[in-house]
């Protein structure tokens, strides 16, 4: 059994060092309730929406870079995981990208995004990595980051890997539908569990919906409200997929 703490967070535009001290916040929170592995969103350092790519550029890190050296810190301290959303550079290249850090401290995936929003292609290379998962002590984990929901081969690849835990980083927008149901289907035959972490509130003329939420076995079993700062706490057994 462990507690899975997947946290809704709206972004600071545009300062990394103002989101690294109210997710560090939020993160000490979390794990005052025993949380065992924590996910934050999408881009949760900066924000998402850059029409200027010059200007994310100049706060954009590498993937080993001062916000891993922090949560690295961290995850060690208090003997957790931690997956975050942020823009990487690497030479004149960006990522939209995913770090998950184990409970030694040690990076043990970077994740770059697929498949770019419209948005991202503002700025972003898309990822050359391919889909990645990591085997752990708590089981197979998987990551992912919004759009890559949207097309079959990111599914496809954690159904046919049996990734039991997909930890989603999201900047999900609000439309009129239902994106929980939405979601469902777009998981199709996933058995695993996934931990969607998403933003909420506006960035330009885009707003996100919110709802952060816990997707186990084929149902939504934990949801988060629409706006606000949230810590959406859950139990969990393995999954047993392998």
């Amino acid at each position: 059994m462990f507690i899975a703490s997947t946290i809704q967070y709206k972004a600071v535009y545009g300062q990394p060092e103002k989101n690294r001290e109210k997710l560090l916040e939020l993160c000490y929170n979390a794990v005052k309730t025993d949380a065992d592995i924590i996910i934050l969103p999408e881009m949760c350092l900066t924000g998402y929406i850059w029409p200027h790519r010059d200007r994310l550029y100049k706060i954009a890190e590498r993937a080993d870079g001062e916000t891993f050296a922090i949560f690295a810190e961290f995850c060690f301290k208090k003997d957790c995981y931690l997956a975050y959303g942020f823009a990487e550079y690497e030479d004149d290249k960006l990522y939209n990208s995913q770090n998950f850090i184990g409970p030694d401290g040690r990076l043990l995936l970077t994740y770059r995004k697929m498949h770019l929003f419209f948005a991202d292609l503002l700025w972003a290379h898309p990822g050359n990595r391919g889909f990645q998962f990591v085997d752990t002590p708590i089981g197979r984990v998987g990551l992912g980051i919004c759009m890559d929901l949207n097309f079959d081969d990111f599914v496809d690849f954690h159904i046919a890997n049996k990734t039991e835990w997909l930890l989603f980083a999201a900047n999900w927008l609000k439309e009129d539908i239902d994106v929980h149901a939405y979601w469902k289907k777009r998981f199709r035959n996933y058995r695993g569990t996934a931990f969607i972490a998403n933003t909420f509130g506006h960035e330009y003329i885009i707003e996100f919906c919110g709802k952060t939420s816990v997707y186990e076995s084929g149902e939504f079993t934990s949801i988060a409200p629409e706006e606000g700062n949230y810590i959406l706490l859950s139990r969990h057994r393995r999954n047993s997929l392998i």
